[in-house]
């Protein structure tokens, strides 16, 4: 497995992964209908978004497995919740539910880690919807929980935790 700097030629793989474990990641926790409509094509746009407005407060990573396809992705950045005392934050960090377990979310998450404090960014947080399982894998790694709040996907209004790390040291030892 190999972990590396993603580029745009990679948007297809990121949209596969995106929408693939959208829909293992979140069954059960969001409506079924909302999540047989998600499609890589439909994440396609959004990532184009993403890579069209990477700056150097932004970051994306790949897994690729042996046969260099991608497996896992994380992006990160700039801390977008003013009112958080957080300078960086982990926007996303995905991989394909038959990899899980084996170590790609840590090597992804230590990739974001390291390119926020290449940036002189002294801590991070995240957010994770209510009920996945990520929270206890990020409370391993140090994250407390730090605040939560009411977000809208599709027709539901569901609960979103934040975690945080005051010191990212903690997670790429």
């Amino acid at each position: 497995m190999k972990i590396r700097g993603a580029k745009f030629a990679d948007i297809n793989g990121i949209s596969y992964v995106h929408s693939e474990s959208w829909k293992t990641t979140y069954r059960g926790l969001l409506a079924d209908e909302y999540l047989d409509k998600i499609t890589a094509e439909g994440r396609r746009g959004q990532w184009i978004r993403t890579f069209e407005s990477l700056n150097n407060d932004k970051c994306v990573f790949v897994a690729e497995d042996k046969n260099g396809r991608i497996i896992g992705f994380a992006s990160g950045g700039k801390c977008r919740e003013s009112e958080l005392d957080f300078d960086g934050e982990l926007y996303a960090i995905y991989i394909l539910k038959e990899h899980q377990g084996r170590g790609v979310g840590r090597l992804l998450l230590k990739s974001i880690v390291r390119y926020l404090k290449s940036k002189e960014y002294k801590s991070m947080m995240t957010w994770v919807l209510e009920g996945n399982l990520s929270i206890l894998f990020y409370q391993k790694l140090g994250g407390q929980i730090i605040k939560d709040k009411e977000i809208k996907i599709g027709n539901e209004t569901v609960n979103e935790v934040a975690l945080g790390w005051n010191e990212m040291e903690e997670i790429i030892r």
